[in-house]
């Protein structure tokens, strides 16, 4: 039903997901390669991969969020509101994809300016952003390049129980 939505609003096919809160399993995935969809952004971990979940290999792509939302550093002693951005940025590498994920109540509603600074530090320190659907096409071009890793279940620093994650 929720592609025939997308379907009827966008006038096209959905091309990826992303799992609320990562919480992602095998009847995702599942849903995930029956769509035939690009990629899907359901875990937390270090690099692009082809999740293993009880042994079964899917064959949608996963694009795993790499960095902290800012609702896992708000609020945190350690991470007063004015060392967030500096945080974040000392956190992107050079050799990987960084990938950071938002939400829009969030950083578009009660956390703009915080965002804005985000984006403005981006900027200043030549951040290239890019589509993660143009991430995908060009790593699937070799998709034997691409690991299988387990996708497990673990706590992340910030967030309330557990969710999925890059093994």
């Amino acid at each position: 039903m929720a592609r025939a939505e997308f379907r009827r609003v966008f006038g096209a096919e959905a091309r990826t997901a992303g799992a609320a809160g990562w919480q992602s399993n095998a009847l995702s995935r599942e849903a995930y390669d029956a769509a035939d969809l690009l990629y899907g952004s359901d875990t937390r971990g270090a690099a692009p991969f082809f999740p293993r979940i009880d042994g079964r290999v899917f064959r949608t792509l996963e694009i795993p969020s790499t960095l902290p939302t800012l609702d896992e550093l708000m609020g945190r002693p350690e991470y007063p509101d004015d060392a967030i951005v500096d945080h974040l940025m000392s956190l992107l590498r050079d050799d990987r994809l960084n990938v950071f994920t938002l939400h829009a109540e969030i950083e578009g509603m009660g956390r703009r300016e915080l965002f804005r600074e985000l984006l403005a530090a981006g900027k200043r320190q030549r951040v290239k952003y890019v589509r993660l659907d143009d991430c995908a096409r060009e790593l699937l071009a070799n998709r034997d390049a691409i690991p299988v890793c387990d996708q497990t279940y673990a706590a992340i620093d910030g967030r309330s129980g557990a969710v999925a994650t890059q093994g």
